[in-house]
């Protein structure tokens, strides 16, 4: 069986080509793996740094939630307080000036009140005009 030259030079000529082909495929394969491979690397690392921040975040949380609750409590006793009506009675106050003002609305004059309360002339003459009685 003789082959023919021309036959030979074909199968040569297609072997080659897929050959070349074969080539340029796994060098095309091999550069587009080592892409994959950086934006693999890339996203790893960027999903480590955000489950590291996670972890802080919630680490934190107990944190917060305990700021939280002190909060709530705060407001809570300063809704208290704000819903707490004033005592109306006319027991004596703690105030300063309360048993001057007493004293004012029994009649006492600028020269008592300066020297029982130890208030200056002009505190006693307005607590006169503010506490005194009504001359109208």
């Amino acid at each position: 069986m003789i082959i023919d030259p021309f036959f030979i030079t074909f199968a040569l000529a297609i072997v080659s080509s897929l050959v070349i082909i074969t080539l340029v495929a796994l060098v095309w394969l091999v550069r587009k793996h080592l892409k994959l491979k950086n934006d693999y690397e890339d996203l790893s690392e960027f999903a480590h740094s955000l489950n590291n921040e996670f972890r802080e975040l919630c680490s934190l949380t107990p944190l917060i939630d305990e700021r939280i609750a002190w909060m709530a409590e705060r407001i809570e006793q300063l809704t208290e307080k704000v819903n707490t009506p004033l005592p109306l009675s006319n027991e004596p106050s703690n105030h300063p000036y309360s048993q001057a003002i007493q004293k004012v609305r029994s009649g006492a004059s600028v020269g008592e009140l300066m020297q029982t309360s130890g208030l200056s002339q002009d505190e006693a003459a307005l607590l006169i005009r503010l506490h005194g009685a009504k001359t109208r």
